[in-house]
Protein backbone atom coordinates (compact mmCIF):
# COMPACT_ATOMS: atom_id res chain seq x y z
CA UNK A 1 0.00 0.00 0.00
CA UNK A 2 1.17 3.40 -1.21
CA UNK A 3 0.24 7.04 0.13
CA UNK A 4 -1.36 8.57 -2.78
CA UNK A 5 0.14 11.76 -4.59
CA UNK A 6 -3.24 13.57 -5.47
CA UNK A 7 -6.61 13.70 -3.81
CA UNK A 8 -8.36 10.55 -5.01
CA UNK A 9 -11.68 11.45 -7.52
CA UNK A 10 -14.00 9.94 -5.06
CA UNK A 11 -12.84 11.73 -2.36
CA UNK A 12 -16.46 13.20 -2.04
CA UNK A 13 -18.01 10.02 -1.50
CA UNK A 14 -18.33 9.80 2.58
CA UNK A 15 -20.61 8.11 5.15
CA UNK A 16 -19.14 9.79 8.25
CA UNK A 17 -22.41 12.21 8.92
CA UNK A 18 -24.48 9.00 8.89
CA UNK A 19 -22.22 7.40 11.25
CA UNK A 20 -22.09 10.54 13.45
CA UNK A 21 -25.91 10.90 12.99
CA UNK A 22 -26.61 7.01 14.32
CA UNK A 23 -23.70 7.32 17.43
CA UNK A 24 -25.15 10.49 18.56
CA UNK A 25 -29.03 8.55 18.44
CA UNK A 26 -27.54 5.72 20.07
CA UNK A 27 -26.44 7.83 22.95
CA UNK A 28 -29.42 9.79 23.45
CA UNK A 29 -31.87 6.79 23.47
CA UNK A 30 -29.76 5.27 26.28
CA UNK A 31 -29.50 8.48 28.18
CA UNK A 32 -33.31 8.24 28.06
CA UNK A 33 -33.41 4.66 28.55
CA UNK A 34 -31.05 5.17 31.75
CA UNK A 35 -32.89 7.68 33.47
CA UNK A 36 -36.73 6.05 33.15
CA UNK A 37 -35.04 2.64 34.19
CA UNK A 38 -34.08 4.40 37.59
CA UNK A 39 -36.71 6.56 38.48
CA UNK A 40 -38.63 3.09 38.13
CA UNK A 41 -36.41 1.50 40.30
CA UNK A 42 -37.18 4.78 42.50
CA UNK A 43 -40.90 4.30 42.19
CA UNK A 44 -40.37 0.64 43.66
CA UNK A 45 -38.02 1.63 46.30
CA UNK A 46 -40.29 4.33 47.68
CA UNK A 47 -42.94 1.85 47.81
CA UNK A 48 -40.86 -0.30 50.09
CA UNK A 49 -40.07 2.39 52.22
CA UNK A 50 -43.78 2.65 53.41
CA UNK A 51 -43.88 -1.20 54.06
CA UNK A 52 -44.55 -2.56 50.52
CA UNK A 53 -42.10 -5.99 50.22
CA UNK A 54 -40.47 -4.50 53.75
CA UNK A 55 -37.16 -5.92 53.61
CA UNK A 56 -36.87 -6.61 49.98
CA UNK A 57 -34.07 -5.33 47.87
CA UNK A 58 -35.08 -3.05 45.01
CA UNK A 59 -31.67 -3.31 43.11
CA UNK A 60 -30.31 -6.10 42.18
CA UNK A 61 -27.19 -7.69 40.20
CA UNK A 62 -29.51 -7.00 36.85
CA UNK A 63 -28.71 -3.47 37.82
CA UNK A 64 -24.70 -3.09 38.32
CA UNK A 65 -24.74 -5.27 34.93
CA UNK A 66 -27.16 -2.74 33.41
CA UNK A 67 -24.76 0.68 34.85
CA UNK A 68 -21.57 -1.35 33.12
CA UNK A 69 -23.06 -2.03 30.63
CA UNK A 70 -24.25 1.84 30.16
CA UNK A 71 -21.26 3.05 30.92
CA UNK A 72 -19.04 0.66 28.30
CA UNK A 73 -21.51 1.66 25.73
CA UNK A 74 -20.71 5.12 25.88
CA UNK A 75 -16.74 4.09 25.82
CA UNK A 76 -18.10 2.33 22.73
CA UNK A 77 -19.73 5.71 21.48
CA UNK A 78 -16.78 7.52 22.54
CA UNK A 79 -14.11 5.63 20.06
CA UNK A 80 -16.62 5.41 17.24
CA UNK A 81 -16.67 9.09 17.46
CA UNK A 82 -12.75 9.21 17.16
CA UNK A 83 -13.24 6.38 14.86
CA UNK A 84 -15.28 8.55 12.07
CA UNK A 85 -12.92 11.68 13.11
CA UNK A 86 -9.60 9.58 11.67
CA UNK A 87 -11.42 8.20 8.39
CA UNK A 88 -14.01 6.16 9.34
CA UNK A 89 -16.64 6.41 6.52
CA UNK A 90 -14.52 8.10 4.03
CA UNK A 91 -12.40 5.67 1.52
CA UNK A 92 -8.91 4.71 2.52
CA UNK A 93 -6.91 6.39 -0.01
CA UNK A 94 -7.98 9.94 1.31
CA UNK A 95 -7.19 9.42 4.68
CA UNK A 96 -3.39 8.19 3.50
CA UNK A 97 -3.58 11.76 1.49
CA UNK A 98 -4.14 13.58 3.87
CA UNK A 99 -2.33 11.60 7.16
CA UNK A 100 -0.17 9.24 5.64
CA UNK A 101 1.03 5.76 7.48
CA UNK A 102 0.69 7.99 10.89
CA UNK A 103 -3.46 8.53 9.91
CA UNK A 104 -4.14 4.84 9.20
CA UNK A 105 -2.68 3.88 12.25
CA UNK A 106 -4.72 6.12 14.51
CA UNK A 107 -8.29 5.37 12.74
CA UNK A 108 -6.88 1.53 13.36
CA UNK A 109 -6.35 2.26 16.65
CA UNK A 110 -10.04 3.73 17.64
CA UNK A 111 -11.31 0.56 15.79
CA UNK A 112 -9.45 -1.18 18.16
CA UNK A 113 -10.43 0.41 21.00
CA UNK A 114 -14.07 -0.12 19.43
CA UNK A 115 -13.89 -3.40 19.25
CA UNK A 116 -12.73 -4.00 22.75
CA UNK A 117 -15.76 -2.19 24.28
CA UNK A 118 -18.19 -3.57 21.69
CA UNK A 119 -17.76 -7.21 22.83
CA UNK A 120 -17.64 -5.98 26.87
CA UNK A 121 -20.84 -4.00 26.13
CA UNK A 122 -22.98 -6.91 24.69
CA UNK A 123 -21.63 -9.27 27.58
CA UNK A 124 -23.01 -7.02 30.14
CA UNK A 125 -26.29 -6.69 28.52
CA UNK A 126 -26.52 -9.87 28.78
CA UNK A 127 -25.28 -10.85 32.22
CA UNK A 128 -27.90 -8.48 33.13
CA UNK A 129 -31.16 -10.22 31.62
CA UNK A 130 -29.79 -13.16 32.77
CA UNK A 131 -29.60 -11.91 36.67
CA UNK A 132 -33.02 -10.49 36.02
CA UNK A 133 -34.47 -14.13 34.99
CA UNK A 134 -32.15 -15.16 38.65
CA UNK A 135 -34.72 -12.37 40.44
CA UNK A 136 -37.93 -13.47 38.80
CA UNK A 137 -36.56 -17.29 39.16
CA UNK A 138 -36.17 -16.70 43.18
CA UNK A 139 -39.60 -17.39 43.80
CA UNK A 140 -40.20 -20.65 41.97
CA UNK A 141 -40.03 -23.90 43.65
CA UNK A 142 -38.25 -25.73 40.62
CA UNK A 143 -34.47 -25.42 40.43
CA UNK A 144 -34.32 -26.89 36.98
CA UNK A 145 -35.05 -23.18 35.02
CA UNK A 146 -32.30 -22.13 37.83
CA UNK A 147 -29.82 -24.57 37.18
CA UNK A 148 -30.45 -23.61 33.13
CA UNK A 149 -30.28 -19.97 33.47
CA UNK A 150 -26.61 -20.53 35.72
CA UNK A 151 -25.16 -22.54 33.09
CA UNK A 152 -25.85 -20.14 30.38
CA UNK A 153 -24.30 -16.72 32.27
CA UNK A 154 -21.54 -18.82 33.08
CA UNK A 155 -21.23 -19.31 29.07
CA UNK A 156 -22.13 -15.77 28.07
CA UNK A 157 -19.19 -14.65 30.63
CA UNK A 158 -16.56 -17.03 29.55
CA UNK A 159 -17.36 -15.93 25.99
CA UNK A 160 -17.46 -12.42 26.95
CA UNK A 161 -14.14 -12.82 28.71
CA UNK A 162 -12.38 -14.86 25.78
CA UNK A 163 -13.74 -12.17 23.01
CA UNK A 164 -12.33 -9.13 25.29
CA UNK A 165 -8.77 -11.27 25.99
CA UNK A 166 -8.55 -11.89 22.25
CA UNK A 167 -9.64 -8.51 21.01
CA UNK A 168 -6.95 -6.72 23.67
CA UNK A 169 -4.02 -9.45 22.85
CA UNK A 170 -4.85 -10.48 18.84
CA UNK A 171 -1.36 -9.00 18.12
CA UNK A 172 2.10 -9.57 20.02
CA UNK A 173 3.36 -7.12 20.57
CA UNK A 174 -0.15 -5.38 21.42
CA UNK A 175 0.65 -2.38 19.51
CA UNK A 176 0.90 -4.13 16.21
CA UNK A 177 -3.46 -4.42 16.51
CA UNK A 178 -3.44 -0.88 14.85
CA UNK A 179 0.15 -0.03 13.83
CA UNK A 180 0.62 -0.63 10.46
CA UNK A 181 4.31 0.25 10.64
CA UNK A 182 5.29 -2.98 11.99
CA UNK A 183 6.55 -5.48 9.61
CA UNK A 184 5.02 -8.83 8.85
CA UNK A 185 8.15 -10.58 10.58
CA UNK A 186 8.17 -8.26 13.95
CA UNK A 187 4.71 -9.59 15.05
CA UNK A 188 2.28 -12.54 15.73
CA UNK A 189 -1.03 -12.14 14.98
CA UNK A 190 -4.58 -14.61 15.52
CA UNK A 191 -6.34 -14.94 12.20
CA UNK A 192 -8.26 -12.06 12.48
CA UNK A 193 -10.99 -12.48 9.85
CA UNK A 194 -11.63 -15.97 11.68
CA UNK A 195 -11.78 -14.38 14.91
CA UNK A 196 -14.18 -12.00 13.38
CA UNK A 197 -16.51 -14.48 12.00
CA UNK A 198 -16.65 -16.67 14.90
CA UNK A 199 -17.15 -13.67 17.55
CA UNK A 200 -19.97 -12.54 15.14
CA UNK A 201 -21.54 -15.92 14.99
CA UNK A 202 -21.49 -16.73 19.25
CA UNK A 203 -23.39 -13.59 19.35
CA UNK A 204 -25.71 -13.96 17.16
CA UNK A 205 -26.00 -17.63 19.22
CA UNK A 206 -26.13 -16.71 22.98
CA UNK A 207 -28.22 -13.68 22.12
CA UNK A 208 -31.08 -16.11 20.84
CA UNK A 209 -30.60 -18.41 23.68
CA UNK A 210 -30.57 -15.23 26.07
CA UNK A 211 -33.94 -13.50 24.94
CA UNK A 212 -35.77 -16.53 23.80
CA UNK A 213 -34.96 -18.41 27.19
CA UNK A 214 -37.63 -15.51 28.64
CA UNK A 215 -40.22 -17.83 26.99
CA UNK A 216 -40.34 -20.17 29.91
CA UNK A 217 -39.22 -18.46 32.41
CA UNK A 218 -41.88 -15.71 32.49
CA UNK A 219 -44.89 -18.41 30.46
CA UNK A 220 -45.50 -20.25 33.71
CA UNK A 221 -45.61 -17.47 36.64
CA UNK A 222 -48.80 -16.70 38.10
CA UNK A 223 -49.90 -13.28 37.09
CA UNK A 224 -53.41 -12.89 34.74
CA UNK A 225 -52.67 -13.30 31.68
CA UNK A 226 -52.21 -9.52 29.95
CA UNK A 227 -49.52 -8.63 32.27
CA UNK A 228 -47.64 -11.91 31.33
CA UNK A 229 -47.95 -11.00 27.97
CA UNK A 230 -46.63 -7.59 28.22
CA UNK A 231 -43.48 -8.61 29.80
CA UNK A 232 -42.91 -11.88 27.53
CA UNK A 233 -43.59 -9.43 24.37
CA UNK A 234 -41.18 -6.78 26.11
CA UNK A 235 -38.53 -9.50 26.59
CA UNK A 236 -38.77 -10.80 22.90
CA UNK A 237 -38.46 -7.46 21.70
CA UNK A 238 -34.86 -8.78 22.40
CA UNK A 239 -34.94 -10.21 19.17
CA UNK A 240 -34.42 -7.50 17.44
CA UNK A 241 -31.01 -7.26 19.09
CA UNK A 242 -30.76 -11.13 17.47
CA UNK A 243 -31.76 -9.52 13.71
CA UNK A 244 -28.61 -6.79 14.18
CA UNK A 245 -26.63 -9.33 15.55
CA UNK A 246 -27.02 -11.47 12.27
CA UNK A 247 -27.27 -8.54 9.66
CA UNK A 248 -23.90 -7.65 11.30
CA UNK A 249 -22.53 -10.98 10.37
CA UNK A 250 -23.88 -10.43 6.85
CA UNK A 251 -21.62 -7.50 6.62
CA UNK A 252 -18.52 -9.48 8.09
CA UNK A 253 -17.37 -11.39 4.89
CA UNK A 254 -17.35 -8.31 2.65
CA UNK A 255 -15.79 -5.88 5.41
CA UNK A 256 -12.83 -8.45 6.16
CA UNK A 257 -12.17 -8.96 2.28
CA UNK A 258 -12.60 -5.12 1.09
CA UNK A 259 -9.19 -3.14 0.64
CA UNK A 260 -11.15 -0.31 1.25
CA UNK A 261 -11.36 -0.98 4.76
CA UNK A 262 -12.32 3.08 6.35
CA UNK A 263 -15.53 2.99 3.92
CA UNK A 264 -16.54 -0.77 4.11
CA UNK A 265 -16.30 -0.13 8.25
CA UNK A 266 -19.06 2.06 8.81
CA UNK A 267 -22.02 0.25 7.83
CA UNK A 268 -20.96 -2.82 10.35
CA UNK A 269 -20.36 -0.12 13.03
CA UNK A 270 -23.44 1.84 12.92
CA UNK A 271 -25.16 -1.82 13.44
CA UNK A 272 -22.47 -2.45 15.99
CA UNK A 273 -24.11 1.03 17.88
CA UNK A 274 -27.78 -0.11 17.12
CA UNK A 275 -27.53 -3.55 18.54
CA UNK A 276 -26.44 -2.93 22.16
CA UNK A 277 -28.67 0.35 22.08
CA UNK A 278 -31.61 -1.79 21.56
CA UNK A 279 -29.93 -4.32 24.16
CA UNK A 280 -30.12 -2.32 26.82
CA UNK A 281 -33.50 -1.26 26.16
CA UNK A 282 -34.87 -4.69 25.62
CA UNK A 283 -33.25 -5.22 29.16
CA UNK A 284 -34.57 -2.30 30.90
CA UNK A 285 -37.92 -2.10 29.72
CA UNK A 286 -39.27 -4.44 33.40
CA UNK A 287 -37.83 -1.89 35.33
CA UNK A 288 -39.40 0.93 33.05
CA UNK A 289 -42.85 -0.57 33.40
CA UNK A 290 -42.89 0.22 37.24
CA UNK A 291 -42.63 4.38 36.67
CA UNK A 292 -46.65 3.17 36.47
CA UNK A 293 -46.89 3.28 40.07
CA UNK A 294 -45.16 6.97 40.19
CA UNK A 295 -48.96 8.74 40.13
CA UNK A 296 -49.95 6.62 42.94
CA UNK A 297 -49.52 7.55 46.51
CA UNK A 298 -46.85 4.93 48.17
CA UNK A 299 -49.47 4.26 51.13
CA UNK A 300 -52.66 3.81 49.27
CA UNK A 301 -51.76 0.49 48.24
CA UNK A 302 -53.82 -3.02 48.46
CA UNK A 303 -52.17 -4.14 51.45
CA UNK A 304 -49.46 -3.12 54.06
CA UNK A 305 -47.30 -4.59 56.90
CA UNK A 306 -46.89 -3.97 60.28
CA UNK A 307 -50.39 -4.84 61.54
CA UNK A 308 -50.32 -7.29 64.87
CA UNK A 309 -54.81 -7.43 64.38
CA UNK A 310 -55.32 -6.82 60.87
CA UNK A 311 -58.38 -7.48 58.56
CA UNK A 312 -58.37 -7.83 54.25
CA UNK A 313 -61.76 -6.61 53.44
CA UNK A 314 -62.47 -7.28 49.66
CA UNK A 315 -64.28 -4.78 48.07
CA UNK A 316 -68.01 -6.76 47.96
CA UNK A 317 -67.57 -6.99 51.62
CA UNK A 318 -66.03 -10.82 52.39
CA UNK A 319 -62.91 -10.45 55.37
CA UNK A 320 -60.00 -12.38 55.63
CA UNK A 321 -57.63 -12.45 58.92
CA UNK A 322 -53.95 -11.99 58.26
CA UNK A 323 -51.52 -13.39 60.27
CA UNK A 324 -49.00 -11.14 62.55
CA UNK A 325 -46.67 -9.68 59.62
CA UNK A 326 -44.32 -8.43 62.32
CA UNK A 327 -43.39 -11.76 62.93
CA UNK A 328 -42.44 -12.79 59.84
CA UNK A 329 -45.56 -14.85 58.72
CA UNK A 330 -46.05 -12.31 55.88
CA UNK A 331 -47.42 -14.60 53.38
CA UNK A 332 -51.21 -14.35 52.22
CA UNK A 333 -53.34 -16.96 50.73
CA UNK A 334 -56.56 -15.23 49.80
CA UNK A 335 -59.82 -15.74 47.07
CA UNK A 336 -62.12 -13.96 47.10
CA UNK A 337 -64.83 -14.85 49.48
CA UNK A 338 -67.67 -13.82 47.78
CA UNK A 339 -67.54 -14.68 44.01
CA UNK A 340 -64.58 -17.07 44.29
CA UNK A 341 -63.58 -15.53 40.89
CA UNK A 342 -60.03 -14.76 40.17
CA UNK A 343 -59.67 -10.84 39.79
CA UNK A 344 -57.84 -9.68 36.71
CA UNK A 345 -56.18 -6.13 35.70
CA UNK A 346 -53.18 -4.81 37.42
CA UNK A 347 -52.44 -6.48 41.00
CA UNK A 348 -49.14 -5.90 41.09
CA UNK A 349 -47.75 -9.28 40.66
CA UNK A 350 -45.40 -7.91 38.42
CA UNK A 351 -44.07 -5.59 40.95
CA UNK A 352 -42.63 -8.51 42.82
CA UNK A 353 -40.68 -9.90 40.11
CA UNK A 354 -38.12 -7.17 41.55
CA UNK A 355 -38.25 -6.90 45.43
CA UNK A 356 -39.36 -10.53 46.26
CA UNK A 357 -42.42 -12.85 46.37
CA UNK A 358 -44.89 -12.67 49.15
CA UNK A 359 -43.97 -15.49 50.79
CA UNK A 360 -41.38 -16.26 53.38
CA UNK A 361 -37.85 -16.45 52.44
CA UNK A 362 -36.87 -19.86 51.22
CA UNK A 363 -40.35 -21.15 50.83
CA UNK A 364 -39.50 -20.22 46.80
CA UNK A 365 -43.39 -19.66 46.44
CA UNK A 366 -44.79 -16.99 44.19
CA UNK A 367 -47.77 -15.90 45.49
CA UNK A 368 -50.95 -13.93 43.65
CA UNK A 369 -52.84 -11.46 45.19
CA UNK A 370 -56.25 -9.50 44.94
CA UNK A 371 -56.93 -6.36 44.99
CA UNK A 372 -58.48 -5.64 48.39
CA UNK A 373 -58.90 -2.74 51.08
CA UNK A 374 -57.28 -3.01 54.47
CA UNK A 375 -58.48 -2.07 57.80
CA UNK A 376 -56.89 -2.34 61.26
CA UNK A 377 -57.94 -3.29 65.01
CA UNK A 378 -56.40 -2.54 67.81
CA UNK A 379 -58.70 -5.71 69.25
Amino acid sequence: MEVPKEMPANASESQASTSRAVTAAGCALVGVVVVLRYLGRWTLHRRVLVGKGKGEHVYGMDDIFNVLAVATFYGLCIAVFKATDRGMGTHIEVVLFEHGFQGLTDYSQAVFVCAAFYNTTLGMIKLSVLSLYLRILRGVQSQKLRIIVWVVFGIVSCNTLANVLVVIFQCWPIEAAWDVTILPQDKRCVDVNAFYLGNAITGVTTDAIVYFLSIPIIKPLQMDNKTKLQLLATMLIGGFAVVTSAVRLGFMPALLSDPDATMAMAVPMNWSIAEPAVGILVSSMPAIRAIRFLWRKPGADSYGSGAVNSTLKSRNGGHIQLYDMKNGANQVEASDVDSGKERTGDNDSEEHLFIGSYGPRGLGQISRTTELEVSYSSK
